[in-house]
C-alpha cells in the first residue's frame, strides 16, 4: 500500500477565476488519497472554498507583510510541515516555493495556467516570468502546463524533461438553475437568442472584441457579458455612444456564472490568448455551443463541429458569420454540442486529472 503524501499548495487566492476553481478542484478531488493542504496569500473565495471541504489552511496576508517578510512567513510553514511536494500556482509564488525550499527538502511542482505570447506581455515581464521560470528550474521545480501550446513553449526553453502536460479539471457538480434569469435581468423576450462572454474584462480576454462583436451582429439576438475588470467601464460607454444599449448588456460579475451557460445559445470566446480555460469545460458540462479564436490551448478543445468552432485570430467577420449560423438552426446545435460534449467530459474529468497529479507527485518524490 502506497503512503499517503503530504502536498502544500501555495496559492495567491485574492481572485476568483479559472486558476482558483482549478486549486479548489484539485484540493477536492485528492483529498481523500492525499495528505493536502492550502497556504494562501489572501483572504478572498479561494480561501471560503477550501474551508468549506475541511482542508487545512494557513493565510498569510501579503499586502500586510511585503515579500520578504511574506518569504519569512512561508518559508517558516514549509520548515515545519514536513510537506514532500510544494504545489505553486503562479509566477510569484513559484518564487516563494523555491527560496522558502532552500535547503531543498521538497519537491516543487507549478502548473502554468496561462502566459501569453511575447508579443502581448511586454519585455519587461516576459523577462521578469521567464527569468523566474529559468530560475525555478535550476532549483529543480517540475512545471505542469495546461495545454499542448504552453507544454511545446516551456519544453523549447527548459528542456521536456521538465515538463509534462496535464489539463484542468472540469468542475466536478451537476448543472442546474439559477437564481439569475439572464434573459429577464437584461429585460429580453424569454425566446431572444442570446450570445454571452464569461470572464474577466481584461485584453488578454478579448472582451473588446465581444463588445464589436456584438456591434457588427445584424441578425437576431443579443450579446451579454458577465464579469468585471479594468475594461468594463470603457466599453459599456463605448455601447452607450453606438446606441447599442438595448443589443448588449453588462451583468457584471455573478458567482458560479457557470450556472448560467445553459442559459445561452452560444458562448463566444474571444480571448487574444488561452490556457484550458474553465469556462470552456463549464460550456461542455452544459452542453452549450461555443465559437472561439484559434489560440493557445483552444484547439485542444474546441474540435470543428457545428457547434464547437474556432476561427482565425482577430477575425471578428469570420466569428460573427459562425455565430450566426449556430443560432440559425438551435435544434441541430444543441445536438451537436452534446456530442462535442460527450468526449470533452471524459477527457477532462476531475478524479483522472487528480489521478496524473498523484502519480507526477510521486514520480518527482521518488
Amino acid at each position: 500500500v502506497e503512503s499517503r503524501l503530504r502536498v502544500l499548495h501555495l496559492a495567491s487566492g485574492d481572485s476568483w477565476g479559472g486558476a482558483e476553481v482549478v486549486i479548489a478542484e484539485l484540493l477536492a478531488g485528492s483529498r481523500e488519497r492525499l495528505d493536502v493542504e492550502a497556504l494562501l496569500l489572501n483572504e478572498g473565495r479561494l480561501a471560503e472554498r477550501v474551508r468549506s471541504m475541511a482542508v487545512p489552511i494557513s493565510v498569510l496576508t501579503e499586502r500586510e507583510l511585503g515579500f520578504f517578510r511574506l518569504l519569512r512567513g512561508v518559508r517558516r510553514k514549509v520548515q515545519r510541515g514536513g510537506y514532500q511536494v510544494i504545489h505553486a500556482h503562479r509566477y510569484k509564488e513559484l518564487l516563494l516555493a523555491v527560496f522558502a525550499n532552500l535547503p531543498r527538502r521538497a519537491c516543487v511542482v507549478t502548473t502554468i495556467h496561462g502566459i501569453e505570447p511575447r508579443q502581448q506581455m511586454g519585455f519587461l515581464r516576459t523577462m521578469q516570468l521567464w527569468g523566474v521560470a529559468y530560475l525555478a528550474r535550476a532549483l529543480g521545480a517540475m512545471f505542469v502546463d495546461v495545454s499542448p501550446e504552453i507544454r511545446d513553449r516551456f519544453a523549447r526553453r527548459l528542456g521536456r524533461c521538465a515538463v509534462v502536460q496535464i489539463g484542468n479539471p472540469i468542475p466536478e457538480r451537476k448543472i442546474g438553475s439559477h437564481p439569475v434569469d439572464l434573459r429577464a435581468r437584461c429585460g429580453l423576450d424569454a425566446r431572444c437568442p442570446l450570445v454571452g462572454f464569461v470572464g474577466r474584462m481584461e485584453a488578454v480576454k478579448g472582451p473588446d472584441l465581444f463588445v464589436e462583436l456584438a456591434l457588427a451582429h445584424r441578425g437576431d439576438g443579443a450579446f451579454v457579458a458577465i464579469g468585471g475588470g479594468t475594461l468594463e467601464a470603457s466599453l459599456k460607454e463605448r455601447v452607450l455612444r453606438a446606441r447599442a444599449s438595448s443589443k448588449v448588456h453588462f451583468v457584471g460579475e455573478i458567482p458560479d456564472a457557470g450556472w448560467l451557460l445553459p442559459q445561452l445559445d452560444v458562448l463566444a470566446v474571444t480571448s487574444r490568448h488561452e490556457g484550458t480555460p474553465i469556462v470552456v469545460l463549464e460550456a461542455a458540462l452544459a452542453a452549450t455551443p461555443v465559437v472561439a479564436f484559434r489560440v493557445g490551448g483552444l484547439p485542444d478543445l474546441v474540435d470543428g463541429g457545428f457547434a464547437s468552432r474556432l476561427v482565425p485570430p482577430g477575425d471578428l467577420e469570420a466569428f460573427g458569420r459562425v455565430v450566426t449560423e449556430i443560432l440559425a438552426e438551435p435544434v441541430r446545435a444543441r445536438k451537436a454540442a452534446a456530442t462535442w460534449a460527450h468526449g470533452i467530459r471524459a477527457r477532462f474529468d476531475r478524479s483522472a486529472i487528480v489521478t496524473r497529479y498523484e502519480a507526477l507527485y510521486r514520480q518527482v518524490v521518488g
